[in-house]
């Protein structure tokens, strides 16, 4: 799954320079619906504890993905997906690709409120 993660995590930052194949990424995302759906805590309890071996943070951002794909905004209100939430906006952040461009419009407003919660930058 940690392989998995990462070629997601690639796919997601670049889904024309990647490499990884529309097919099997779409494939494995609705094969982790039912489970994703089924025990939520569970299922994002089981993301954060396999990227904590992320070395190249590829992993980290596609569990964050995996997040906004199998619960969108339900994920604001998820406090078990706000951790891989988190990392994957620090991921995009820590490459130095500015905020306007590279996060999408649901890591926007989580970057919004983590600015009014923690000042800026955040500690995520």
């Amino acid at each position: 799954m940690l392989r998995w993660l990462d070629r997601f995590g690639r796919f997601s930052l670049d889904p024309q320079g990647s490499g990884v194949d529309v097919d099997e990424t779409v494939n494995r995302l609705g094969a982790l619906y039912g489970h994703a759906t089924s025990d939520p805590d569970g299922f994002l309890g089981g993301l954060l504890a396999l990227v904590q071996r992320d070395r190249g943070g590829f992993a980290t951002y596609g569990a964050a993905r995996l997040a906004w794909e199998m619960y969108s905004s339900e994920a604001f209100r998820m406090p078990a997906a706000l951790p891989l939430i988190d990392a994957g906006i620090r991921f995009k952040l820590s490459r130095g690709l500015p905020p306007s461009v590279a996060l999408t419009a649901l890591e926007m407003t989580r970057l919004r409120q983590l600015r009014e919660e923690h000042g800026w930058p955040p500690q995520l």
